[in-house]
């Protein structure tokens, strides 16, 4: 698990925010609450590269003109007409070998980076022999995904599936929230145009 943090926001912002001790509070300007929706336990997909959210996605897809995409199918003229099943013809298709095959099924040695987050706003992980334990906080905002802060109250300083060795005792991770399900994302801006990390639930 490497250490991520963003200049947009800081976990000293957030908390700037909130009242301090023996102030009254007569409108508030940001709701924190835990949020159960991701309480459980989620594995990190090690395999997935930058990513957009199903809403960004859909967004851009609107925007773009589709007359670019490209397609391994075979291209007919429109003179050549259709076949008939009695013209007894043969399309010699080649297989495209430029494209590795991949195996569906995972290795059972696979590094896995697993979190768990408590109801009680308290998340420990696992990254292969790596683990840590800290504090996370949920803020939903007006408008823009919901802001997840996470503080390391403690790391045991061992090598991550990353094959990194970082101690991030006292370090803090700020990202946008993105949760749908079982599937979840965390992204560098509000819109979700820019995902750094997909999960899976594996537990409720």
């Amino acid at each position: 698990m490497e250490p991520i943090s963003f200049s947009s926001f800081s976990l000293a912002a957030i908390l700037a925010s909130l009242p301090v001790n023996g102030e009254a509070v007569r409108q508030p300007t940001i709701t924190t609450h835990i949020s159960p929706a991701i309480a459980g336990q989620w594995e990190i997909d090690l395999n997935s590269t930058v990513t957009m959210t199903k809403e960004a996605k859909a967004r851009q897809a609107a925007s773009k003109d589709n007359k670019n995409i490209k397609t391994d199918e075979p291209k007919m003229d429109a003179g050549a007409g259709l076949l008939t099943q009695d013209e007894k013809r043969i399309i010699n298709i080649q297989p495209n070998t430029n494209k590795k095959l991949v195996a569906s099924a995972s290795k059972s040695n696979q590094c896995r980076e697993l979190y768990n987050f408590a109801a009680d706003n308290e998340m420990w992980s696992v990254s292969g022999k790596e683990w840590t334990y800290g504090r996370y906080l949920v803020t939903h905002r007006e408008e823009g995904l919901p802001i997840i802060a996470i503080k390391t109250v403690y790391d045991n300083n061992e090598v991550d599936c990353s094959g990194n060795q970082i101690d991030q005792t006292d370090e803090a991770l700020i990202a946008f929230l993105n949760h749908d399900g079982n599937q979840m994302q965390w992204c560098t801006d509000p819109d979700g145009t820019e995902c750094f990390m997909n999960f899976n639930r594996i537990l409720p």
